[in-house]
């Protein structure tokens, strides 16, 4: 098998009983449902109601997003952020402890903080919208500036050799911050600087003493660790009611029908996020790169941690999906006559997130394994036939489980909901 089957005829192969694809481009056309405004019917005038039964409400469903996930989980973003901060938290403690005998232990402490702040900024991937999205993603990138680019491992490094009181941030490139940023300040075990020899900022860096260097490095991890926290406290206080209120603004009456589209958009993170940057680049199922693989793509090397990124990021799309009994994206599609779809979601989501929670290899050691055509082409097989798990592959597999999600997502979701697939995921990379 080649390196990638083409986009367009696999992906045709995989939804041929329920689109028809055009040969312009790879965009796919949806198989029409009578009565949802796409073939046979009209859209409906009211945005705040479903098209089938009727009691289904859009606005009930905007609002239980809003109030019971996307607040709450950009209260508990900030409040883990605050404690990275927190002069008595575990970062500050660790600082506080570099060249002591609890040196060791202290960071342990402050690598757990950190983990925790990445689940909390992965959960809010899935809803980057309104605030998170104005300015090209400013505020979302200052979180996590992965789907920005490469992390400038060299551009952190010079922000720890010229760190001070009065150092200023935010003339840093977004690629320098972030919970990337900051996981290389924390894991990295390598103190020497990865600047080219010209670079003036790392000039003596390598000359400074083993202590030094760590200290310098865990007062810029404190300080990219503020940004982050004025980051998601700027993005809480243009939600909440009392701050911007943009939930206001969400809810208006007369923005409910862009609301879901833009709810919608956020949504499709699980293809061009989890899918695609996070396992398909690395694993050289997209051709990335010019190499077999991208190990360069990979989104937490450092904490080794790629795959819990992922978890997390399934884990948000469930909860979004499912939301409660009333009102998640589940119970809308009931209510429009498609309970099989909705089941469907739900099933292909608890096989996803079990196969992953049972990977006990790391996405670094499974991109190194792929070494010859015949790897590329046995991880092209794992991620092709999904129900067949791969014991040598399994992330491979786990790809495939994810697109199977995916492909569910730009057909009968889109449809069924009345919502158009965002512009970046109009056609399939595999």
């Amino acid at each position: 098998m080649s390196k990638r089957l083409s986009g367009l005829l696999f992906y045709c192969l995989v939804i041929f009983s329920l689109a028809a694809c055009t040969d312009s481009g790879g965009d796919v056309a949806p198989t029409p449902i009578p009565g949802d405004g796409t073939a046979g019917g009209d859209t409906p005038d009211d945005p705040s109601g479903g098209s089938g039964s009727g009691e289904y409400s859009v606005a009930q469903m905007l609002t239980a997003y809003v109030d019971e996930i996307v607040l709450p989980n950009y209260a508990a973003l900030v409040s883990s952020a605050q404690a990275m901060t927190n002069s008595e938290g575990d970062l500050h403690a660790y600082c506080d402890a570099i060249g002591t005998e609890n040196e060791s232990a202290s960071r342990a402490n402050a690598k757990d903080q950190w983990r925790a702040l990445a689940s909390q900024v992965q959960r809010a991937e899935l809803h980057a919208i309104g605030p998170a999205s104005e300015n090209a993603f400013n505020l979302q990138y200052r979180l996590n500036s992965y789907m920005f680019g490469s992390l400038s491992t060299c551009g952190v490094d010079g922000i720890a050799a010229l760190v001070d009181e009065n150092f200023d941030i935010s003339n840093r490139s977004i690629n320098q911050r972030g919970i990337g940023a900051l996981e290389y300040l924390l894991f990295n075990e390598t103190l020497v600087h990865s600047c080219p020899p010209q670079a003036s900022a790392t000039q003596n860096w390598n000359d400074l003493s083993v202590e030094q260097r760590k200290e310098k490095r865990c007062d810029a991890a404190k300080l990219i660790a503020q940004d982050i926290a004025e980051a998601a406290d700027a993005i809480a206080t243009r939600w909440d009611p009392s701050g911007g209120d943009f939930r206001g603004i969400f809810l208006a009456e007369d923005s409910l029908s862009e609301s879901l589209q833009i709810t919608t958009d956020g949504l499709f993170y699980l293809e061009e996020g989890a899918k695609d940057a996070k396992l398909g680049n690395p694993l050289g199922i997209i051709e990335a790169c010019s190499s077999l693989t991208c190990p360069e793509q990979i989104e937490s090397p450092f904490s080794r941690t790629s795959l819990r990124q992922i978890i997390n990021n399934v884990r948000a799309f469930e909860t979004i999906f499912v939301s409660n009994e009333a009102t998640g994206f589940d119970a809308h599609i009931v209510s429009e006559g498609f309970p099989e779809v909705a089941q469907r979601f739900v099933d292909n989501l608890s096989v996803t997130i079990a196969l992953a929670e049972s990977i006990d290899v790391s996405l670094s050691d499974q991109v190194q394994l792929i070494q010859t055509a015949s790897d590329d082409a046995e991880c092209a097989n794992a991620f092709a036939n999904p129900d067949s798990p791969s014991d040598r592959f399994p992330t491979c597999t786990l790809y495939g489980l994810i697109k199977r999600i995916v492909d569910d997502l730009k057909i009968d979701f889109v449809t069924i909901v009345n919502v158009s697939v965002p512009g970046g995921s109009q056609a399939d990379n595999d």
